[in-house]
């Protein structure tokens, strides 16, 4: 006679497979035993052997499948599976995260190097500080501000930072958008640099000096001195 092997897997919908060595798989069936307890039926054939391997697969969108592997034991009607094989699924691997795009604020020139201060705390009270903070601002500016932002260079005997000025700006050329206009100029960005009364300004000096705008603060080292500017009407 056929043999009832009855399981009650969650989700209750999973689509439940019993396969024996002997070969003829056989897929679970809606089932609700004498309690009304809700569960799925597997109908093992008559003549199929008690003691062989099988295994047990349990499959659902969403779900992690489930395979059990053991022996297959049928008596008086009812199948049971002896589970003495446990694998692991192994764990999913998330992609690794792409570069953090840097963050935009839309705001004014002085918006964006106040939010540079606050969030890095440069030390304006030395040179290196002031340098790098620049550095940092530069960059901000030149990504959600202008690309005609970059740095004023600066040669040996000078005070300077990687070659360009350690608390000014230059940028090449006007820039009206939503937060407002800004005209072309060099720009001081620190007040009182290298002292321990520094702070974050936005004041402008004078006219771009078009010959000593350099973009980023490390083009100088590797030899460059102007990277792909536009002309400009310089009347």
């Amino acid at each position: 006679m056929p043999y009832a092997f009855v399981l009650y897997p969650t989700p209750l919908d999973a689509h439940v497979t019993l396969k024996p060595d002997s070969g003829g798989a056989v897929a679970g069936i809606p089932y609700s035993d004498a309690s009304g307890r809700p569960g799925q039926l597997c109908t093992v054939a008559d003549g199929v052997p008690t003691g062989q391997g099988a295994e047990i697969n349990l499959e659902a969108p969403g779900y992690v499948s489930l395979r059990l592997r053991g022996f297959l034991l049928l008596k008086d009607g009812v199948g049971r599976l002896q589970v003495d094989d446990y694998t692991l699924s192994a764990e999913p691997v998330a992609p690794a995260p792409g570069p953090t795009p840097p963050p935009t604020t839309g705001g004014t020139p002085l918006e964006i190097i106040n939010r540079v201060f606050t969030t890095t705390n440069p030390n304006l009270a030395t040179v290196a500080g002031c340098g790098k903070f620049t550095e940092d601002c530069c960059d901000a500016l030149h990504v959600e501000h202008s690309p005609m932002w970059g740095h004023i260079a600066k040669t040996e005997g000078q005070t300077q930072a990687n070659g360009h000025a350690i608390d000014a700006l230059m940028l090449l050329a006007n820039v009206s958008n939503a937060s407002g206009g800004t005209t072309a100029g060099i720009y001081d960005i620190i007040f009182s640099s290298a002292s321990f009364e520094a702070k974050p300004v936005f004041n402008y000096v004078e006219p771009p000096k078009y010959e000593l705008w350099y973009y980023p603060a490390d083009a100088v080292t590797r030899g460059v001195t102007m990277i792909a500017l536009p002309r400009f009407d310089r009347r």
